[in-house]
């Protein structure tokens, strides 16, 4: 026990001692995570990003709400990419009755916000409503039947307590204002949380964390990039927008790693443990990193006791809109529960191994 504990603290002051100052990450995203910022309308966040990141560091957006810096100069190029938009949905139109219909922003669950409450985020501020439950849900089938109503985005309204249309737009609701899940953050034990868009809020809280202890001057013979981009959820258009002047050598692309840690799902694909430590993804639907590269990861990772593991998941990344410029993609992530559902799981100790690990590799990467 002793030599474990010696281990850890080793650990813990190398990580401290190189990067400068202990991880903010999980404080970090115990707030970016409650910033609504449904794909297409991220300013919020961008804002929110813009405000924490270091005095000095000159960054920069553009019209789509994509925020970035870059330090150093040379080769290689490194880009460290997160997403900051979230799923949810704008208001499609009101009905007289005074319900609300929508349209989809990104594929959620829609079976898990069924009877959920959720906020309206207008001009004026936010307007609380529930979704409605769909018709005949209480009713339970006869012997023989099975009772299949599918229940997706363009099928259900939601309720405000009122009973006209004039009077939802009393409440200033318009079309075209978005609407995300009530968000609230589960602690099941210190460290470990859930809640609705740590995908890819986690990703954003790591790189504000590294660049609040990144220490430019040291950046020597290489070009670091940090972006938060937007519209990944709806296409990675925003990645696309800065792949027109970014042409980075290697990107970095940060995001969830859609674990089947749950106690439902089969564990003979995407598997890898919340709680293990950071991610390098080897294969997703829109890349295979290549293993010289995955080997460099897991050897920086190794030197600086940092945990990690790698694996295979679903979801594609932002990195790949690069390739066509000549970059390697190399996905990290963190290895998250419950995908794009109301309570997306984390571990804090898995976030905090992600910090670590990109500032090693901005040390370490030849």
């Amino acid at each position: 026990m002793t030599k474990r504990i010696g281990i850890g603290i080793l650990a813990l002051l190398i990580s401290v001692s190189s990067a400068g100052a202990q991880s903010k990450a999980w404080d970090i995203l115990r707030e970016i995570v409650l910033v609504p910022g449904v794909s297409g309308h991220e300013g919020p966040v961008s804002t929110f990003i813009q405000g924490r990141l270091p005095a000095g560091l000159k960054a920069e957006h553009d019209g789509m709400a994509n925020v970035w810096f870059t330090i150093g100069s040379g080769r290689p190029h490194i880009l460290f990419v997160a997403h900051s938009d979230e799923l949810g949905w704008t208001i499609d139109r009101i009905t007289p009755e005074g319900r609300v219909r929508v349209k989809p922003g990104g594929g959620i669950l829609p079976q898990t916000i069924e009877a959920r409450p959720v906020l309206i985020h207008t001009s004026r501020g936010d307007v609380a409503g529930i979704v409605s439950p769909r018709p005949g849900y209480d009713e339970r089938p006869t012997e023989g039947e099975t009772q299949e109503t599918t229940f997706t985005a363009e099928s259900f309204d939601i309720y405000l307590g009122v009973a006209t249309e004039a009077e939802v737009r009393a409440l200033g609701v318009a079309e075209g204002d978005t609407i995300t899940a009530k968000k609230t953050i589960t602690d099941f034990a210190p460290g470990l949380m859930a809640t609705r868009a740590v995908d890819d809020r986690a990703g954003c809280a790591a790189l504000l964390d590294a660049a609040l202890r990144l220490r430019p001057e040291t950046i020597k013979g290489r070009t670091i990039t940090f972006a938060w981009d937007v519209q990944e959820e709806t296409g990675l258009f925003g990645a696309s927008e800065l792949a027109k002047t970014l042409k980075p050598d290697y990107v970095f692309a940060i995001d969830t790693f859609v674990s089947t840690d749950s106690p439902l799902e089969s564990k003979r694909f995407g598997f890898l443990p919340v709680g293990k430590g950071a991610v390098v993804r080897a294969v997703d639907s829109s890349n295979v990193t290549p293993k010289p590269e995955i080997l460099k990861v897991l050897a920086i990772a190794k030197r600086r006791m940092i945990p990690i593991q790698s694996g295979n998941s679903r979801g594609g990344n932002d990195g790949s809109v690069f390739l066509a410029s000549g970059a390697i993609d190399i996905p990290l992530s963190w290895p998250g529960s419950y995908a794009h559902s109301l309570i997306e799981k984390i571990d804090r100790r898995d976030l905090e191994a992600l910090t670590n690990l990109i500032l090693a590799i901005i040390s370490d990467w030849k």
